[in-house]
């Protein structure tokens, strides 16, 4: 599952078209909260990094609504990114 998690996150070009459509983002007071930010804090869990409060906040304000899938031009699963951080202790 990690090796998959990174496999999604590294195809992020930080395009933002998915930023838009995140319900969380704005309400979230910054990047970390939508799409792109999770994708980011996913990639860093599975790399083993360090996550604080605030970015287990941002993992689990997530939706799943997958409104970021439908506009992502490299096809990114960013709700399966996101379930699966959250199974991989984000």
């Amino acid at each position: 599952m990690r090796a998959w998690v990174e496999a999604e996150a590294e195809k992020c070009v930080y395009c933002g078209f998915c930023e838009p459509l995140c319900p969380t983002l704005y309400p979230g007071g910054h990047r970390g909260y939508g799409p792109r930010g999770r994708v980011n804090i996913a990639f860093n869990i599975v790399r083993g990094g360090k996550h604080t409060g605030e970015t287990l906040k941002s993992i689990y304000s997530c939706l799943l609504c997958g409104a970021c899938n439908l506009v992502c031009p490299a096809k990114i699963d960013i709700v399966g990114v996101i379930r699966a951080s959250r199974a991989l202790g984000g």
